[in-house]
């Protein structure tokens, strides 16, 4: 019997078959990537090294002969990948399973199984969005589904299709003719290969911004015929199914999204280097230490959202969309907002589209797009506006703690239980009751030795953010005795904002704390980061913060130029890179 090895042993064996990036003769090097993204292409020897790997396995779950079996993880694996090109991680595994989620909740055997098959067959599946009426350029247009006799006819077209080139499984959200409304629209699983040739035309490509290498094409659908199982669940579920879907999914975008901020930080942490005295800090000013201190700040916040997020699909699935959501809203904005002041530490260097500064102009493109969804951010914030009332009077100050491995890099989870994923948020929010929790632990921490300072302004500020959670559940208690229309207005989302900062900060605390034990990382152990990463998110959030807690900035940003010279990730993980 052969044993399937590790997930940080597959990682790093990608992160090495994948090679250096500063090797000029790596055809999957920095150089070979900055030539295909000005020739709007993936790179080709990249496609083939994760098609060697194998890279299709590990979007398949294991009872259907794929490697598939933690959300962080899966996160784990694709890093390698975007933190060279996010438009060949997307293209290459992401987007197959975002696509294949809705397959993998909703499916039959035989469906899931064709998929597998596909996907262990280095094939590639896409997904195709139904019509909002609020969506952008990149979602308009739809698909209409009719029944037939012996199946379904499929017309209509959509003019962006991620990997429309490529494809050959669609998971395809459809309008049944006639319908109106979300309850119109369905699923259904399409082999390409299995169509006749006159009833699909492919359309011109849709040029994007970021993302180059990905091709995002149109495809137009004329009376193609469908069998009776090409459906995924039930008609008129599709809405359902994708909001299911995105409780499944929103954590491992965000995951891989904190592979393209750490090479954003990295190039920008080289130049100063490179520019600097013999290598070191050399002439960064005290504005361009707080930038960089703060890049690597957000990046490791970010890192705990999304750990929580990956992990609470395994530990408390009812209640896991609110961590989704959490993170999908949060995370996008501290790596977009840190990259864009990045620019100030490079100066000219940030427009260079060749040389060792090169990726950090495509990886700022790149960045928006892989988290590309039906409603962007506004959805993410609607999800949480819609539960704040309800949290606030069932769950906060109420909840018992999660379980620690929530935040637990490496930990063991139990197998994901697909059928407990539901479509509307749980009545228990586990990032409140872990921030509660924590409040608690420090209460009664009295550490010995220089750390008693330090623990005691970490505690004076998590006391901060409970006060801040106690103000949104009076607030959120009186907005949900305001009836529906309540919801969706500027205070509304001003408190859905406020409460993600919060969520954030009760990750922090909780990655900190499952740090104390024996063997924990002694940078993560450390209350200084914690201090510096509350710091950040206390400003967000106007909170009267005290006055030591500006120590942190000098020591964490040489940990980040530790981490460089040492060519380690600045994630959660410090990771060897190759």
């Amino acid at each position: 019997m052969t044993t399937t090895p590790s997930v940080s042993s597959r990682a790093a064996t990608l992160e090495n078959l994948l090679g250096s990036l500063d090797d000029p003769a790596n055809p999957v090097g920095r150089d070979a990537l900055l030539t295909s993204d000005e020739h709007w292409e993936l790179v080709g020897e990249g496609e083939e090294r994760l098609a060697a790997f194998g890279i299709g396995a590990e979007l398949v779950p294991t009872r259907f002969g794929g490697r598939f079996e933690t959300l962080d993880g899966l996160g784990r694996i694709l890093r390698p990948v975007f933190r060279r090109d996010p438009a060949l991680g997307f293209s290459t595994g992401l987007l197959s399973f975002i696509a294949s989620s809705m397959v993998w909740l909703e499916g039959t055997e035989e469906q899931c199984g064709l998929l597998a098959g596909m996907l262990l067959a280095d094939e590639r599946v896409t997904l195709v969005r139904r019509e909002e009426s609020h969506a952008n350029d990149l979602t308009r247009e739809e698909l209409s589904v009719a029944p037939e006799p012996d199946g379904w006819i499929l017309n209509g077209s959509k003019s962006a299709i991620a990997n429309a080139d490529r494809a050959r499984g669609l998971v395809v959200m459809a309008r049944q003719e006639d319908g109106e409304g979300p309850g119109a629209y369905s699923v259904l699983l399409v082999d390409r290969d299995a169509l006749p040739d006159f009833c699909v035309e492919e359309l011109p490509r849709y040029p994007t911004v970021g993302m180059r290498g990905c091709w995002f094409g149109g495809l137009e659908f004329i009376d193609c015929p469908l069998p009776p199982e090409a459906l995924v669940g039930e008609a008129g579920k599709a809405v359902q199914i994708g909001l299911r879907g995105s409780g499944l999914v929103r954590g491992l975008v965000v995951a891989t999204q904190i592979a393209s901020g750490d090479t954003i930080l990295r190039t920008a942490v080289r130049f100063v280097a490179e520019n600097g005295e013999a290598g070191e800090r050399g002439q960064a000013s005290g504005h361009e230490t707080t930038v960089l201190a703060g890049a690597m700040l957000d990046t490791l916040i970010g890192d705990c959202l999304a750990l929580a997020a990956c992990r609470a699909v395994h530990l408390v699935p009812e209640d896991s969309l609110a961590v989704a959501a959490a993170a999908a809203y949060v995370v996008p904005k501290l790596l977009t907002e840190a990259s864009d002041n990045l620019t100030v530490v490079l100066g000219n260097a940030q427009f260079m589209t060749t040389g060792p500064y090169g990726l950090f102009q495509k990886h700022l493109r790149d960045l928006p797009v892989t988290g590309l969804g039906h409603s962007g951010s506004a959805g993410r914030q609607a999800t949480l506006v819609t539960n704040l009332p309800r949290f606030a009077e069932t769950s906060w100050f109420r909840s018992p703690e999660p379980d620690p491995a929530l935040f637990q890099p490496d930990g063991a989870l139990p197998p994901l239980a697909l059928e407990r994923l539901t479509k509307v948020v749980g009545d228990t929010d586990p990032l409140a009751a872990a921030l509660l929790g924590g409040a608690r632990m420090l209460g009664a921490h009295v550490p010995s030795g220089g750390d008693r300072r330090r623990v005691a302004t970490l505690r004076t500020m998590v006391d901060l953010f409970v006060a801040e959670l106690d103000s949104l559940r009076r607030a959120c208690a009186e907005l949900g005795g305001q009836g529906r229309q309540a919801l969706v207005t500027p205070q509304s989302y001003a408190l859905a904002d406020r409460y993600a900062l919060v969520c954030a900060a009760a990750a922090v605390l909780g990655v900190w704390r499952n740090q104390q034990d024996e063997g924990g990382d002694a940078f993560l152990a450390d209350p200084r980061w914690a201090i510096g990463a509350l710091t950040r998110l206390g400003k967000r959030l106007d909170l009267d913060l005290p006055a030591t807690a500006a120590d942190y900035e000098e020591w964490v940003l040489e940990e980040a130029f530790r981490r460089y010279r040492a060519n380690q990730s600045f994630d959660l993980y410090g990771t060897r890179l190759a």
